[in-house]
């Protein structure tokens, strides 16, 4: 449902770097609907990514703002039940889940478990379930008190990096000898290289100059390339591309350097999403074809072949695995109040943040 009694970030689809904070009237629940107060939500690369893809994709969809061309990015993180009209969720609980940048949400619980409920209202009924599934806190076998802020900022990406890991081992690598990886101080990128690391394959860094010693730092790697080195510093070897930059200068670079070495380029994220909305060269890439990872559809393909259980059992194990890896790469970064919120979505907007920042926001002060 609509976000009601709440205060919420939302963006002007048509120009990202317009936002505000709109104030919603308050509404009463009706029978079945659950007021969850938002605690704490991670702000990423991977939200603009949202916002950028928010049209083409659906992202817009999940929390509609009712004024015509504006919208609510989607967030992970946590929150609390503040009322409840729901008989088997109790004032209290606490969930992990999707968000809107915002105080509150309220939802309608569907497919209630121990583990959790999905929202039923009628706007997500045809959005991607994965989305809409919020975790009980309580039952979660994966979640760890000391590591709260660590999985609002990886959680959702480590899924994602887990998922192309599966995809790409499902498909043997595609017969490469190297998977590169553009972006590569991006969480999403740093979680995909660890869990690569178990593979006999070797994981190839592209990044900026001010990222360089971040990325070499984290030892997830085995080669480190700057972007204005790739012509002649990355390795002419049968290989795969996974872009989470969406810079086509980049990727253009990558294309002519490997040619027919490329045996597949897999478009993940919009990390550098200024340069790929600004780029007039739609000439076409030497090479494969170029594809888009969408996580959902990897995941749901997961699910039915070894069922709910087994999937939230080994993407939890290794999600534990990592927390302590990441922890030590990434410095939490905590933003409190509106200016807070706002300040930090500029950074990220912008590419200012430091890529061993995490931001951890609240509207609560």
């Amino acid at each position: 449902m609509m976000i009601s009694g709440a205060r919420v970030l939302e963006v002007e689809k048509t120009d990202l770097y317009h936002t505000r904070i709109t104030e919603l009237p308050k509404t009463s629940l009706k029978t079945g609907e659950v007021r969850l107060s938002i605690d704490n939500f991670a702000l990423t690369a991977n939200n603009i990514t949202y916002a950028v893809y928010g049209d083409s994709m659906g992202y817009w969809k999940f929390f509609p703002s009712e004024e015509h061309g504006w919208g609510r990015i989607p967030v992970w993180g946590f929150a609390t039940v503040e009322e409840s009209l729901y008989d088997d969720i109790d004032v209290g609980e606490r969930f992990f889940g999707y968000f809107p940048m915002a105080t509150e949400l309220i939802v309608q619980p569907e497919r209630n478990r121990e583990d959790g409920f999905s929202d039923g209202s009628n706007h997500r009924q045809a959005l991607p379930s994965i989305y809409n599934r919020y975790t009980r806190i309580s039952s979660d076998p994966s979640y760890r008190a000391d590591f709260e802020n660590q999985q609002m900022l990886f959680r959702p990406l480590f899924m994602t990096s887990f998922l192309i890991d599966d995809q790409l081992a499902e498909f043997d690598f595609y017969g490469a000898r190297q998977v590169v990886l553009s972006s590569a101080s991006s969480k999403t990128a740093m979680a995909l290289a660890w869990l690569l690391q178990e593979r006999d394959i070797d994981v190839i860094a592209l990044t900026s100059q001010n990222s360089r010693s971040f990325v070499r730092n984290s030892q997830a790697y085995k080669k480190t390339v700057l972007y204005e080195d790739i012509e002649t510093g990355l390795d002419m070897a049968s290989s795969v591309f996974v872009d989470f930059s969406g810079a086509p200068e980049t990727a253009r670079k990558v294309h002519t350097r490997l040619g027919d070495d490329l045996k597949a380029s897999i478009m993940v994220g919009a990390t550098n999403w200024q340069a790929g909305s600004t780029s007039e060269d739609t000439a076409p890439l030497p090479g494969p074809e170029r594809s888009f990872f969408f996580a959902p559809d990897q995941g749901d393909k997961l699910v039915s072949e070894i069922g709910p259980e087994e999937f939230s059992r080994r993407v939890g194990t290794k999600m534990l695995e990592f927390y302590e890896p990441a922890s030590r790469w990434i410095k939490t970064v905590r933003g409190l109040g509106d200016e807070a919120i706002s300040e930090s979505y500029d950074r990220v907007l912008r590419g200012k943040a430091l890529p061993s920042e995490g931001f951890i926001l609240s509207f609560s002060v």
